[in-house]
């Protein structure tokens, strides 16, 4: 299992649905999907990250999130 992987794992055991469930809504962009099951305080502040655009450069910035976003654009992630 490589890091994608991983961390797709992850995270969907803690929103709540199945790796493919999850990576299916991402590769469409449905973030309301994504943020349906989880607890309103957390869902506010992913919310709040995405709506502040130095937040989302910030984070961009940053290597790891970049080629996590780069291969999931890449179908990498499955």
């Amino acid at each position: 299992m490589n890091g994608m992987e991983k961390l797709l794992k992850t995270a969907s055991s803690k929103l709540g649905m199945s790796p493919e469930k999850l990576m299916n809504a991402l590769e469409k962009g449905d973030m309301n999907s994504v943020l349906s099951n989880m607890n309103p305080s957390d869902k506010q502040k992913i919310k709040s990250v995405l709506e502040n655009g130095t937040a989302v450069e910030t984070l961009m910035k940053n290597p790891a999130a970049a080629m996590m976003m780069q291969n999931m654009k890449a179908g990498k992630g499955s």
